[in-house]
């Protein structure tokens, strides 16, 4: 009895009537038509000349929809309404102010001086028990996962410190971008549909097996081809997070930071085996689908606020902290190039090749400044001279239309906009204004935190051969062109 059954069924795969039923699902109106075409051929098959018409003009019209479709891999024919790819997005688009004149999309100034791709999480701020909840979960994966090999290496927190910087970067830019999810758009167009595909495959992987047991493994035949690579093994999964994230990286890192294959290698290992895989887990997870679905269709009104909204807090601030109290003896710092003239000479040539010599000249200029205008005994002759040097820093720094402006808020130019309209005797007013000293804390930062860690990578300091040598009293000394940095042994180790 159960011969004529198995017959058919070996008649149904070998003509693979499953496809067919497949294509006429997503595809009616082509499969109709199809069909209607092929019984016209073969019942009408004398009026042959006649069908070729029709069957000339679906060819013409299928020819054409894939010659000017970009999804297929058929050749455009018009190559002059070929679809342009859009280039790869950078971390932020250049609409954001540049960090030196604060114009959109600057052209004198490098796309990376924006603070944007260096300090994403700028004007990102959370309650600060979100920050603290988030924190004590990234301080468990450094816990779980880092420290375990790292604290049979050494004590130093240098790099542990550098690898909570790159992490908050990482996570301050998925934040920003999960702010821009059309989150319905996402449901409807994506997880809906996969849902019902998914919920498609159970019925059919139902009908194939007498028991729950089996159904999994029916499940996953019947998906096929289509099997996500992902689900095929536990070393599959493992695989296929690591490429996504390594894809993710020039998305999510900071610039030039894949530079560096070790801390790459590190950061990939970190976010897929003690972030990603156990998300995944947690996701996929039957009593956390249920649970999610609950909650989306559950309309009781949630309970009632009664403790205070938290204060807002710059995000991963604390958890960012540098660890290590004590600085390397081979960072540069602003205090260090300014005090040797050669590197003071390479700074500024490095300064002037990025368009940004006028920030150390406001620098400059603004100490020169401050060491007179500090005096208690200013003359009506003193007072002039100082009004006219704030009347140039006003019209150099803080004009719109002067070449070399610098971005301040608009409080500081207001106020000095004030004292530079006004009377020379209103000079004095800045001796207790912070309007000025704010503007010098601004550049001084962008000087410490920009320019100085790109001079530092830049080719003037690693394009020279550096070399150590031994003193006379055991001290080492390690030059870079005529810099020369002292170490002790306490250093080296």
């Amino acid at each position: 009895m159960s011969a004529p059954p198995s017959i058919l069924g070996c008649v149904r795969r070998g003509l693979r009537l499953d496809v067919f039923k497949d294509v006429a699902r997503q595809y009616p109106v082509i499969f109709c038509v199809f069909t209607f075409m092929i019984s016209s051929t073969i019942i009408l098959n004398q009026y042959l000349h006649i069908l070729m018409i029709f069957w000339s003009f679906l060819a013409g019209v299928i020819t054409l929809y894939c010659s000017l479709s970009p999804e297929y891999l058929l050749p455009n024919v018009l190559v002059s309404i070929k679809t342009k790819r859009k280039k790869q997005q950078e971390l932020f688009p250049l609409g954001h102010s540049c960090a030196v004149c604060g114009k959109n999309q600057c052209k004198r100034h490098r796309p990376t001086l924006l603070l944007e791709n260096y300090q994403p999480w700028l004007d990102l701020k959370v309650p600060s028990k979100v920050d603290a909840s988030i924190s004590e979960v990234l301080e468990l994966v450094l816990e779980n996962f880092v420290y375990p090999w790292y604290r049979y290496i050494t004590d130093d927190e240098a790099c542990v410190d550098e690898l909570r910087q790159t992490i908050r970067f990482f996570a301050a830019v998925l934040a920003h971008r999960a702010q821009r999810v059309d989150v319905p758009l996402v449901v409807m167009d994506k997880m809906v549909k996969a849902a019902m595909k998914h919920i498609e495959i159970i019925a059919k992987a139902q009908q194939k097996v007498k028991n729950t047991e089996g159904l999994q493994q029916a499940a996953l035949v019947e998906y096929g081809a289509d099997l996500h690579v992902a689900l095929r093994s536990r070393k599959d999964e493992l695989l296929y997070l690591r490429k996504l994230t390594e894809l993710l990286f020039p998305y999510v890192m900071p610039p030039k930071a894949t530079d560096c294959r070790s801390l790459a290698l590190l950061i990939r290992e970190v976010m897929t085996g003690s972030v990603f895989l156990p998300i995944m887990d947690f996701v996929a997870d039957p009593d956390t689908v249920n649970h999610m679905v609950l909650i989306f269709i559950d309309d009781t009104p949630p309970e009632p606020v009664t403790d205070p909204p938290s204060a807002l807090m710059p995000f991963l601030e604390k958890f960012a902290d540098p660890r290590k109290t004590k600085s390397s003896v081979l960072k540069l710092d602003l205090k260090e190039i300014r005090e040797q003239q050669d590197l003071l000479f390479r700074f500024m040539s490095f300064l002037k090749e990025e368009g940004a010599v006028h920030v150390l000249q406001f620098c400059l200029t603004v100490e020169e400044f401050n060491d007179q205008i500090l005096c208690p005994d200013l003359s009506d002759t003193e007072m002039q001279r100082l009004h006219e040097e704030v009347q140039k820093i006003y019209e150099t720094y803080c004009l719109e239309e002067s070449i070399d402006k610098i971005s301040f808020d608009p409080f500081i130019i207001e106020e000095i906009h004030n004292i530079a309209q006004g009377p020379y005797t209103g000079v004095v007013k800045l001796q207790t204004m912070p309007c000025l000293f704010e503007a010098y804390e601004h550049v001084l930062s962008l000087l410490e935190n920009v320019f100085t860690p790109m001079f530092c990578h830049s080719d003037e300091v690693t394009s020279r051969k550096c070399y150590f040598r031994a003193a006379s009293d055991g001290v080492f000394e390690f030059s870079i062109m005529r810099l020369s940095l002292n170490l002790s042994l306490d250093d080296l180790r």
